[in-house]
């Protein structure tokens, strides 16, 4: 019996352990996938940290959040209200402490002393439409606070997506000036051989090594920008500096082909733009807020109640009290406060009104600056292309004819820094292309797509 105990406490020993190392491993799988810096990261990856830890969208999460207790809030003032009080007071003279039924008996108790304690109900009948418009402005708020929050995503996938494309394309201009560098190295150092025998000139070789130093210059200012960019990109995502260590991908051609440049089109996309959805809940809540403030000049009618206790000095002639009635209250004169909040209000609005439309011909012109971007982004990866071919040919055949003694070590050395001016502006109008796309999509509001 004991052995067959042991064997299986060991069995349920053995099994716990491996359902805990499983669990270890992909713990740990899942936090490789999660820490940039420790794989490469991919921009999806980027995307998906930045959206989720960023500080800047948990404080727009946060307001969002607010304005939907402010709407409870709002809702709940239409509600009954049930205050618990209680008093003392010392008066100059003794007054009277129990109610009136007991005067005439011997029960009737003066005091300078008064203690009471007890329950006070109101309910809110009309104010003027203010408890209605309260909760209306709430919900206009909390509708406003989502789409600033769904802007500020839009703007935070832009941001990093720009931001990573930026890193691939200095990787590749870094990647060409190594090569170049290597090379003006090789030559270098052929040109120390042909120095030491008398077929080169002193000169040709000081060339050669400030070629090389501009170079390693040029190098050592894209190397850090990159680092700078890596910096910026993991703040975006709510990490530290120096979290990101290589990232994953290629910048490539975009095909314009597929984009809908109707004006139709464009301006349904333009006004589903979080920012435009944003302008017209404003505008609709500085409009409720006129009405809101209006109320102040209507009458204030509440349903009241009071149930407790009142006593005198040493609490003798302790009663029973309790009130109920209607109160209407109406303002009279308040020295122009309530019509300068109305003027305010209103101005508010205008103001609201004239920044919608303000930002809808922005968009209008957001979009069309994007579309231009694109197109004059393709004929300049076209022409870069053609480049680039042309300044590797010229540059073999300088290299040729430096190696046959035909030929200058500075032709040879020109003929290489066109052909790495031409690589670096190809790199440079692929990451143009993708920010022309990247404007494009945020002008129509479609960034996530």
């Amino acid at each position: 019996m004991k052995k067959t105990v042991f064997i299986l406490s060991a069995l349920l020993l053995v099994t716990l352990a491996a359902f805990y190392c499983q669990a270890a491993a992909q713990a740990l799988h899942e936090s490789q996938e999660a820490v940039p810096g420790y794989e490469p990261l991919t921009l999806q990856s980027a995307v998906k940290i930045a959206l989720k830890e960023s500080p800047f969208i948990a404080s727009k999460k946060s307001l969002v959040s607010a304005f939907g207790q402010r709407t409870k809030a709002a809702k709940g003032a239409m509600l009954p209200r049930l205050d618990a009080y209680t008093y003392y007071k010392r008066l100059s003279d003794p007054q009277l402490v129990i109610p009136m039924k007991a005067l005439g008996s011997t029960d009737a108790t003066f005091s300078r002393d008064h203690y009471g304690l007890g329950l006070t109900l109101k309910i809110p009948l009309y104010e003027g439409g203010r408890l209605r418009k309260g909760i209306t402005i709430a919900e206009l708020s909390k509708a406003v606070s989502e789409q600033d929050l769904n802007m500020t995503r839009q703007e935070l996938i832009y941001n990093v997506t720009n931001l990573f494309n930026q890193i691939l394309f200095l990787r590749d201009l870094k990647r060409a000036q190594d090569e170049t560098l290597k090379a003006l190295k090789k030559v270098r150092k052929d040109a120390q051989t042909r120095l030491d025998v008398g077929r080169l000139a002193p000169v040709d070789l000081l060339r050669i090594d400030t070629q090389i130093a501009e170079q390693e210059s040029s190098l050592v200012a894209t190397r850090e920008e990159m680092t700078r960019a890596m910096a910026t990109l993991a703040q975006l995502m709510g990490r530290e500096p120096r979290t990101i260590k290589d990232v994953s991908g290629r910048l490539v051609e975009r095909d314009p082909g597929h984009l809908d440049y109707k004006q139709e089109r464009l301006e349904k996309l333009i006004d589903e733009r979080p920012d435009i959805q944003k302008a017209k809940r404003e505008m609709e809540l500085a409009a409720q807020e006129i009405s809101f403030e209006k109320g102040l000049h209507l009458p204030r009618v509440e349903l009241v109640g009071d149930y407790g206790r009142k006593a005198g000095s040493g609490l003798e002639g302790d009663e029973e009290i309790w009130s109920a009635g209607i109160v209407l209250s109406l303002n009279i004169f308040s020295g122009g406060v309530i019509s300068a909040k109305v003027r305010e209000a209103e101005a508010r609005y205008l103001a609201a009104r004239n920044g919608y439309e303000h930002l809808r011909l922005k968009a209008l012109k957001d979009v069309e600056h994007a579309v231009s971007k694109i197109l004059e982004a393709k004929r300049r990866l076209h022409a870069a292309r053609t480049a680039v071919k042309s300044a590797e040919e010229s540059f073999r055949i300088e290299e040729i004819k430096y190696n046959k003694g035909a030929g200058t070590v500075t032709d040879s050395l020109l003929a290489q820094a066109a052909w790495l001016q031409a690589r670096a502006n190809l790199c440079r109008a692929l990451f143009d292309s993708e920010l022309a796309f990247m404007d494009y999509k945020l002008a129509i509001g479609r960034v996530e797509e």
